[in-house]
C-alpha cells in the first residue's frame, strides 16, 4: 500500500466503521455456509465485513495494517484472530485458508506481489473474492453525487481483479448485486467524509464539498431520506492445483 491515500482511513475510523455501507443480505447466497471454513479477510479495515464473516459462521483470520482502523474492528468483534500486516507479506502460513476476502481495498495493493500472497494462502481449490460496495451508476443524481466526491483527486473505483490470466486461479468470474441502501441527508454526508479524496483536503476543502453535497441531496431527496442505489461488484476465483 505505497499510495499515502491508502494509510489516510486510521483517522477517520469511527466515523468509517458507522457510515460506510454494510455488506447486502445478498451477499450471504454468494459466499455459502462459512461453518468449519478457515477465513482470511485481508485489509480488514474496522470489521465491517468481518462482522458479516462471523455471522455466516467463518473460523476469521483477519489483517489490517492501520491501528487505528484494527482497534476498532478487536473492539468490536474481540474474538476474531487479528494479525497486522499487509496484502503483500501476509503474516500467515501458506495453504492455511479455505476463503480468502478483500472489500474495497484491492485498488491499493502493489501487484502482482498480493495476488501472489493470496493463491500463497489458499489451500487448492480454496475461493479469492474480490468486492467493492459502492454507488450504483444507473441514476443520474447519483452520478453527480459521486463526481462531487471525486472532483479534486483522481477516483478509487472498482475495476475487474484481473485474475483470469493468471495459472495460480481458475474459475474466474466477474459478479455483480444491486442493492438499496436507505440513507438520510446527514448519513450521507458524514459517508462522503470518510473517502481518502475528503480525509486529504483541508478543512476549507472539506467545508465545501460537504456544502456541495448537501445542496445536491436536499433537491432530490424526499423528506431528507433517500434510498440510495448501491452495487456490490467483484470477482471470485478459485486456488488452481499448486
Amino acid at each position: 500500500m505505497s499510495d499515502p491515500r491508502a494509510q489516510s482511513f486510521g483517522a477517520v475510523a469511527e466515523l468509517y466503521d458507522q457510515y460506510r455501507p454494510p455488506p447486502p443480505e445478498a451477499a450471504a447466497a454468494l459466499l455459502g455456509d462459512l461453518h468449519g471454513l478457515d477465513v482470511l479477510e485481508v485489509a480488514a479495515g474496522t470489521g465491517i465485513w468481518s462482522r458479516f464473516l462471523l455471522s455466516l459462521g467463518a473460523e476469521l483470520t483477519i489483517v489490517e495494517p492501520d491501528d487505528q482502523m484494527r482497534a476498532v474492528l478487536v473492539r468490536r468483534s474481540p474474538g476474531v484472530h487479528a494479525l497486522i500486516g499487509t496484502a503483500e507479506a501476509l503474516p500467515v502460513d501458506g495453504g492455511a485458508y479455505d476463503l480468502v476476502v478483500v472489500s474495497s481495498a484491492w485498488h491499493w495493493f502493489r501487484q502482482p506481489d498480493a495476488t501472489i500472497e493470496m493463491a500463497r494462502v489458499l489451500r487448492e481449490g480454496g475461493r479469492l473474492v474480490v468486492q467493492w460496495n459502492g454507488f450504483g451508476r444507473d441514476v443520474e443524481w447519483v452520478n453527480e453525487l459521486a463526481k462531487l466526491r471525486d472532483q479534486t483527486v483522481r477516483p478509487r473505483s472498482w475495476r475487474s481483479a484481473e485474475l483470469a490470466d493468471s495459472p495460480l486461479f481458475r474459475d474466474v468470474e466477474d459478479f455483480s448485486i444491486d442493492w438499496t441502501w436507505r440513507r438520510t441527508t446527514d448519513e450521507l454526508i458524514k459517508h462522503f467524509g470518510t473517502y481518502s479524496g475528503a480525509i486529504v483536503r483541508t478543512d476549507e476543502e472539506r467545508q465545501r464539498m460537504r456544502e456541495l453535497v448537501r445542496a445536491h441531496l436536499d433537491r432530490v431527496s424526499d423528506d431528507d431520506v433517500l434510498d440510495v442505489p448501491m452495487t456490490l461488484r467483484g470477482t471470485i476465483a478459485r486456488r488452481s492445483a499448486h
